[in-house]
C-alpha cells in the first residue's frame, strides 16, 4: 500500500468518524439528552447535547476557515 493510499484511507476513516460523532450529537440534542465526557483528570463531565453540538459545529467551522 503506497503512502498516498494510506493517506486517503486515513482521510476516509477520519471523515466517517467525524460524521458519526456529529450524527450522535444531533440525535441526542433532538431528544434533549446529555453527553458524558471525561475532563483532563479523567472525571466525568455531563454536558447537554445541544451545547456539545454547538461547540462541535463552531470548532469544525473555524477549522475549515
Amino acid at each position: 500500500m503506497s503512502e498516498l493510499e494510506k493517506r486517503k484511507l486515513r482521510e476516509i476513516i477520519s471523515k466517517g468518524l467525524n460524521d458519526s460523532y456529529e450524527n450522535l450529537l444531533r440525535r441526542k440534542a433532538s431528544l434533549g439528552q446529555d453527553m458524558v465526557f471525561a475532563d483532563e483528570k479523567g472525571m466525568p463531565r455531563i454536558v447537554p447535547a445541544r451545547e456539545a453540538l454547538a461547540d462541535y459545529l463552531h470548532q469544525t467551522q473555524s477549522q475549515q476557515a
